[in-house]
């Protein structure tokens, strides 16, 4: 098992953030070259839907705390090399400003560990990155 972890702080307040953060089935508007997901649910235990070329990811929503900020979500398809992948991404305000964990959990099957990683670093700083352009917007 490996964790991978992002870190990075919004110059927003956690209360004008997390909007845009918690709107799971919403994450195809801030990550550039994302296809439009399909929700498949409501609340806690919904699932997000992605058609990418190579197959479906589809991807669960496990916990999902709004007053403290933070959610949880698990791959239950994907064509990726992530195996038991769970991922947390938690808000903590700092006044005008909050700081944001990514974090993912998961075994690698397929490529070397270190692509792996590299793989869902690059998602989560793709997200963040997103996310700040839209609130600069």
């Amino acid at each position: 098992m490996t964790t991978v972890t992002v870190t990075d702080t919004f110059d927003h307040p956690a209360d004008k953030v997390w909007p845009l953060l918690s709107d799971f089935g919403g994450i195809h508007k801030y990550m550039r070259g994302m296809p439009e997901t399909k929700v498949e649910g409501t609340g806690l235990g919904q699932d997000r839907v992605i058609d990418l070329p190579q197959g479906q990811v589809v991807e669960r929503l496990t916990w999902l705390d709004n007053a403290n900020y933070g959610f949880s979500y698990t791959i239950i398809t994907a064509p990726l090399p992530f195996r038991r992948y769970v991922a947390t991404v938690q808000l903590t305000p700092n006044g005008d400003t909050c700081d944001i964990v990514w974090e993912g959990n998961f075994d690698v099957e397929g490529i070397p560990v270190e692509e792996g990683e590299a793989m869902a670093r690059g998602i989560y700083s793709g997200g963040i990155k997103g996310y700040k352009k839209a609130l600069a917007g």
